[in-house]
C-alpha cells in the first residue's frame, strides 16, 4: 500500500517501486490511498475509483494520471488500485490500517516530509500506524531519489548505490530481504554493513541465530555478484558504530536502508542518547536523515510486523 498525504512526492514513491523490482515471477499489486485532512463538519469519505466517482474538490486526477503512465509502462509487472479518503488526522491511521487488511497488504510505504514545518500531522499518522499496522512499515524520506549519480566509485555499470545498515533484530532482517529484492534490479548495486559486538556479547541466542540464518542466505544467493559488497564491523559502543557509519559515507549513496528499532544488541547504541528528533524513524533512521549527514541519500527505514492471535 502507497499512502499519498501529498502528490508532490509522488515522483520519487514511483521511482522507489521501480527500483523495488516488480518482475514477471514477482509482481507488485499496489493499493494507492489519498488521505486529505476532513475540515468543518461534513462526514468523512472513503472512495474505491473502481466503483465510485471523487467529488471535484477532492480529486487528484493529474497524479493518478502520472501513476497509470507508469503502469503502463510496467505492464503485468504492475496493477495499480486507486482509494480516496477524506477523514480528520486523528482518524487517518485507523483508515490506513483497515485498507491494509481489506487489500491483504504486507507493506505499508509512509512518505517522510522534512519540511518540519508541514510534516507534524503526518508524522503523528505515520507513528499510529507504526504501533498499530496490521503488516510491515516503511517510512520513505524522499532527499532526491530521482537524481541520477555518475561518479560511482566501483561500480561504473549501475547508475544506483545502496546500502543497508545491519543492527539484527526483526526490523534489520526485513530491511535486508527489501534490499536483496533492489539488488535484483541490473541498476542497483549494493553495500550491506553488519554490525556486531566486540567479542560477540550482549546478545539474545535466539534472535542471534535468526541473524545468523538471513546474512547467510543472503551471502549465499550473492556472493557471486560483482554489484553487491558485504562487510562486518566490530564495534564496543554505539559511539564506534556512529563512527564506522560515517567512514563509508562517502556522499555517493542513492539510498539508505535501516531496521527501525535498534536492533538485538543494546551495546550496539551504548552512549547515544534516546532522544530523537523523528521518533518514528529510529535512532539510526533519524541520524543518516539529519542535515548533518554528508550526502543526500534518501532514506527507507523498515519495521517488520508479525501477527500474532
Amino acid at each position: 500500500m502507497l499512502c499519498i498525504f501529498d502528490t508532490d512526492v509522488i515522483h520519487g514513491l514511483i521511482h522507489l517501486l521501480d527500483i523495488s523490482n516488480p518482475t514477471q515471477d514477482f509482481p507488485f499489486s499496489v493499493s494507492v490511498h489519498k488521505l486529505t485532512e476532513l475540515l468543518g463538519r461534513a462526514n468523512p469519505i472513503f472512495i474505491d475509483h473502481k466503483k465510485q466517482k471523487v467529488p471535484p474538490s477532492y480529486q487528484w486526477d493529474n497524479t493518478i494520471h502520472v501513476l497509470e503512465r507508469h503502469q503502463e509502462l510496467k505492464g503485468a509487472f504492475m496493477k495499480l488500485h486507486f482509494f480516496t479518503t477524506v477523514t480528520p488526522k486523528n482518524a487517518m491511521f485507523g483508515d490506513i490500517c483497515e485498507l491494509a487488511i481489506e487489500q491483504e497488504a504486507s507493506l505499508i510505504i509512509l512518505p517522510f516530509n522534512l519540511d518540519v514545518v508541514h510534516n507534524h500531522a503526518v508524522k503523528t499518522v505515520n507513528s499510529l500506524v507504526l504501533r498499530n499496522s496490521p503488516c510491515s512499515v516503511a517510512i520513505f524520506v524522499d532527499r532526491g531519489f530521482l537524481n541520477i549519480n555518475t561518479t560511482i566509485g566501483s561500480f561504473p555499470q549501475t547508475k544506483h548505490r545502496f546500502a543497508v545498515f545491519f543492527l539484527g533484530g526483526g526490523d534489520s532482517r526485513e530491511a535486508l530481504v527489501y534490499a536483496d529484492r533492489m539488488l535484483a534490479h541490473h541498476e542497483v548495486s549494493l553495500t550491506v554493513i553488519r554490525f556486531l559486538s566486540h567479542n560477540f556479547i550482549g546478545y539474545n541466542e535466539i534472535e542471534k541465530k535468526l541473524d545468523d540464518g538471513i546474512v547467510t542466505w543472503f551471502w549465499v544467493k550473492n556472493e557471486i555478484n560483482q554489484r553487491m559488497v558485504y562487510r562486518e564491523v566490530m564495534v564496543k559502543n554505539g559511539e564506534e558504530t556512529i563512527a564506522a557509519i560515517q567512514a563509508m559515507n562517502d556522499g555517493a549513496f542513492d539510498l539508505l536502508i535501516v531496521g527501525r528499532k535498534q536492533g538485538i544488541n543494546p551495546i550496539l547504541l551504548t552512549g547515544l542518547s534516546e532522544w530523537t528528533e523523528s521518533e518514528e524513524l529510529g535512532l539510526i533512521g533519524d541520524y543518516v536523515s539529519s542535515a548533518d549527514f554528508f550526502g543526500s541519500a534518501s532514506v527507507l527505514v523498515i519495521q517488520q510486523q508479525i501477527l500474532r492471535g
